[in-house]
């Protein structure tokens, strides 16, 4: 286990460990959280993840790929959805249209539901694979 900031964090946690951890957070969302969390992992094999234990957010690639000390992209719980957040999706080729947001470099993606997340899967390997590449 590691600590980021004050919150503690687990340096690649097992399925089991992640559906635990979402089940008490939000667990509305767990089946979307842990199958968006597979298709991250599929996307980019080997990827390298903590988990923050304080509110189940996944980052992914922060000591593989640079990007300031963020990492790649990160999955976080919400209330109402998922979010995917991709640290550099201003940058990335968009054609499905998926990436939301405004900022300089930081887009997400909103999955609301595994059929969401179905219907989408496709496009977003992509875009993981090629925010991968641009490291």
């Amino acid at each position: 286990m590691g600590s980021s900031g004050t919150h503690p964090h687990a340096d690649m946690p097992s399925s089991d460990q992640l559906a635990g951890l979402i089940l008490e957070k939000q667990p509305a969302h767990q089946e979307l959280y842990l199958e968006t969390h597979r298709l991250v992992l599929d996307a980019v094999p080997e990827l390298h993840y903590s988990v923050d234990l304080h509110d189940a957010t996944i980052g992914y690639g922060a000591r593989q790929f640079g990007y300031d000390g963020w990492g790649m992209a990160a999955l976080a719980p919400h209330k109402g959805w998922v979010s995917l957040i991709l640290f550099r999706g201003a940058v990335l080729d968009d054609p499905d249209g998926l990436l939301e947001g405004t900022g300089a470099l930081v887009r997400h993606v909103k999955l609301r539901s595994l059929e969401d997340l179905m219907a989408r899967r496709d496009s977003l390997a992509r875009l993981l694979a090629t925010a991968a590449g641009t490291a």
